[in-house]
């Protein structure tokens, strides 16, 4: 027999004697299980985005609940760390790198060539209000004296 457990040669039907006995399922049957599988593992992803929110904000409402004893220390060992603006921080600075390699580089030129130039008139304007600034203070200022009687 080929399908027999005792027989030590190696069978030529590749699919399990078992598989033949089995009913087939109906399509309809597997389709209906796989949806539910689906449901179970969305239900369990909001379950836990929902989560994860509510640890996030919990995180940072204790964060900022009070000022440090002096307005600007950090948090001393034992407390909860505030949010983690290094990583916030890389994160932006790689989106705009990537950003970056989107842009031609007769566009990159152009655009750095507008931004130096708004750099300079920025330097310009505050320039000009500094020396606005200063000769106000160089210019004396207006004293008038006035009478005080004691009765």
């Amino acid at each position: 027999m080929a399908g027999d457990p005792s027989d030590p040669r190696p069978s030529d039907d590749p699919v399990p004697e078992d598989a033949h006995r089995r009913p087939a399922e109906p399509p309809e049957d597997a389709l209906r299980r796989l949806e539910e599988r689906l449901d179970r593992a969305s239900g369990a992803a909001e379950r836990l985005i929902a989560e994860a929110a509510a640890e996030s904000a919990a995180r940072a409402a204790s964060a900022f609940r009070r000022p440090p004893p002096a307005g600007w220390q950090t948090p001393a060992t034992g407390e909860a760390p505030g949010p983690d603006r290094g990583a916030d921080m890389e994160l932006l600075m790689q989106l705009v790198d990537s950003l970056r390699e989107l842009v031609p580089p007769d566009l990159q030129r152009r655009l750095a060539e507008a931004l130096r130039e708004l750099l300079l008139a920025i330097r310009a304007l505050i320039n000009w209000y500094l020396e606005r600034l200063e000769r106000q203070r160089d210019e004396p200022a207006e004293v008038q004296d006035i009478p005080i009687s004691w009765e």
